[in-house]
């Protein structure tokens, strides 16, 4: 889980209890893990649940939450859409693994994208994506 706000000290958070605080505000999406990680580990905190994230963003964005809490590509690609607005990203407070769904069974598509997902961190290929999806936003012209 990240942290995405305009707060300078909500951004140097570390973990959950920093802000398990009545006066601060969180926005998660709605039947989220989100949701479920601030009702559990910030029960305190004020949590505003929304139906999508657009929502959410521009709650932060307009003040009336403090931080969105979501996962971590939800905030960085916030970030990059919105460069000028004063958002910050925090260090995530959580690591959640981010997996594959493949059919059961099939050993060789198994073998085979095991092989691929390799030889594309072996090779800097997986770095080289990170940078250009969560850490350059030339590509957001290219959205409509």
């Amino acid at each position: 889980k990240s942290i995405l706000t305009k707060s300078s000290t909500l951004a140097a958070v570390r973990e959950a209890g920093e802000i398990n605080q009545a006066s601060v505000s969180l926005a998660a999406l709605e039947g989220s893990t989100s949701q479920t990680y601030v009702e559990e580990f910030m029960p305190n905190a004020n949590l505003v649940t929304t139906k999508d994230y657009d929502t959410a963003v521009q709650m932060v964005l307009d003040g009336s939450v403090d931080a969105l809490v979501a996962d971590y590509p939800i905030c960085a690609l916030t970030v990059l859409r919105h460069p000028n607005a004063g958002l910050t990203l925090a260090e995530p407070i959580t690591i959640e693994p981010i997996g594959m769904a493949l059919p059961p069974g099939d050993a060789q598509l198994l073998n085979l994208v095991r092989n691929y997902l390799s030889t594309l961190q072996l090779t800097g290929v997986l770095k080289r994506m990170q940078v250009k999806w969560f850490e350059d936003n030339a590509w957001l012209v290219l959205l409509p």
